[in-house]
């Protein structure tokens, strides 16, 4: 990627919506979300980007002279809740909301899903429009079509529905604290790891310091291409769950992070992949993840509990539950796994199921 450009790709859903995805410097402001010409912008923004989402409001008001008015919504995983959704439906309705009118969301990929997910299912669905501010979100959440809120589970709720535009600002993310940078990571290599060895190799080099307009176009990339050849993951996006099956039902038995615990869940899938496919990049897998500052074993959790939750992973079919494993770099895939394997995995991050 050459530096100082701005990336864009149309993305299908096959239902006739096509998102329109921008990355690029100094393009985080009301003039590349799409509000022209509407009457009304509703802006659901999580704590930390509210003064952003206060002048995205102003900027929108001003140049199209029609209405935006902000909610802040819980921060994080809290705002993914049936009952948050609820209060936004009724706070639309206060605001005399209307099939005309766009939502904005502003924040991480919590908030974008739960954005998402309110636009999908408001009045059988109206526009909306992604500002993603955080590493993890950019790269993953914002990205695909996918909505979803936690009942008893991650994300156990939710539609495929794109929005009409994501942006992506690198001058937010470069920005970033530390430390969202570091879980944000975990998403990226991800994607290096299922496709782009370009990416393995810039953070196997540059640990957290990697060049951001380097890796996050590669990142969304490969997403985007997956997306487009199976929009509503009925075969091949699977393997953007790579590390999420037992990931997932660590983040919400261990209540980490996601990009933590996607971290875990690769580590896991590797010790698998390892047994299973013969892969031989598992240590060097965790030596790159340990240079990010990921981690590589997972705290300790209530095991049934981390059990129930891989029972109910919605990955799960006739057949059992369904990993995305590597046989190398770059060759994810998607297999059944037996208890046995499961067990192997955990014991792998520091769980025993003795």
């Amino acid at each position: 990627m050459t530096a100082g450009l701005t990336h864009t790709w149309e993305v299908p859903s096959g239902d006739g919506e096509i998102c329109s995805i921008t990355v690029g410097r100094g393009i985080g402001n009301a003039a590349h979300l799409g509000a022209e010409s509407r009457a009304r912008v509703a802006v659901l923004a999580q704590p930390s980007v509210k003064p952003q989402a206060d002048q995205i409001a102003a900027d929108i008001t001003a140049s199209t002279g029609g209405s935006a008015l902000v909610r802040v919504m819980p921060d994080g995983e809290e705002a993914k809740t049936l009952l948050i959704v609820g209060e936004t439906y009724e706070w639309l309705n206060s605001i005399g909301f209307t099939r005309d009118d766009l939502i904005v969301g502003v924040g991480g990929g919590a908030l974008t899903d739960v954005a998402g997910f309110v636009a999908a299912t408001y009045l059988r669905g109206v526009d909306v429009a992604y500002l993603s501010t955080t590493l993890l979100g950019a790269v993953d959440a914002s990205i695909g079509g996918k909505t979803g809120v936690n009942v008893n589970g991650k994300n156990l709720a939710g539609v495929f529905r794109h929005p009409g535009s994501v942006v992506i600002d690198l001058d937010i993310l470069d920005r970033l604290p530390a430390e969202l940078r570091r879980v944000g990571s975990a998403e990226v290599i991800k994607a290096g790891f299922i496709s782009d060895l370009d990416i393995v190799d810039a953070y196997e080099a540059d640990g957290l310091g990697v060049d951001l307009e380097r890796v996050v176009p590669a990142a969304i990339d490969v997403k985007v291409r997956t997306v487009v050849a199976d929009f509503r993951e009925s075969g091949v996006r699977a393997i953007l769950n790579y590390g999420h099956t037992i990931g997932h039902a660590i983040e919400v038995a261990a209540g980490i992070s996601h990009g933590d615990a996607v971290s875990i869940g690769m580590v896991a899938a590797g010790r698998i992949a390892e047994e299973m496919m013969g892969f031989a990049g598992g240590r060097r897998q965790r030596e790159i993840l340990e240079r990010i500052g990921l981690p590589i074993a997972s705290p300790r959790v209530d095991m049934d509990r981390l059990a129930a939750l891989l029972d109910r992973d919605k990955k799960r079919d006739s057949e059992g539950l369904r990993m995305v494993l590597l046989a190398d770099f770059g060759q994810p895939v998607l297999k059944h796994v037996d208890r046995d394997m499961i067990s192997l995995g955990l014991e792998a991050v520091g769980l025993s199921v003795r």
